[in-house]
């Protein structure tokens, strides 16, 4: 369950990228711009992020707390429920507690992992509203994004120190 999920994102990713126009190709995306789409990119890239955009640093770290919880957790879940599938194999039981230990295991992992998926949209949602609700002017040059002429993306990141 959470391999498909994780092949559908990723497909999604790439579908996403592949299919931009060439003419956005050769251009700088800001993201230090203060919008409703940036805090939700945000968001969509790492849960949480976009609510501490929107200067909500709280609700922020509880999402990223929420969401990392549940991915972690279901995905050991899947693993137990991977290894209980194997013992209740190798007996070749009909029924027995190796499968009950498989089913409540599965069955976890499946709910945990819909919890991940849902605190992830809900995070780009809420990010997206908020910020669009807020309409702040504010601009920090310290984050860009840069697209190059399809030959990937780069990660700026500026800041000033003294010493």
């Amino acid at each position: 369950m959470i391999k498909k999920i994780s092949v559908s994102i990723i497909c999604l990713v790439f579908f996403v990228v592949s299919s931009v126009d060439a003419k956005l190709c050769n251009q700088k995306f800001d993201f230090s711009d203060y919008s409703a789409s940036n805090a939700a990119l945000r968001s969509a890239l790492l849960p949480g992020w976009g609510q501490g955009w929107n200067e909500q640093e709280t609700k922020g770290w509880i999402i990223f707390g929420v969401f990392v919880a549940s991915a972690c957790t279901a995905l050991h879940f899947n693993n137990e429920a991977e290894k209980n599938y194997k013992l209740y194999a190798e007996i070749g039981a009909p029924a027995g507690s190796e499968y009950d230990n498989y089913k409540r295991n599965f069955d976890t992992a499946r709910i945990l992992a819909t919890v991940a998926v849902l605190t992830w949209i809900y995070a780009v949602t809420d990010a997206y509203f908020v910020a669009k609700k807020e309409q702040k002017k504010y601009v920090s040059k310290k984050v860009n994004l840069v697209m190059y002429d399809n030959d990937g993306f780069k990660l700026e990141y500026k800041t000033k120190f003294s010493i």
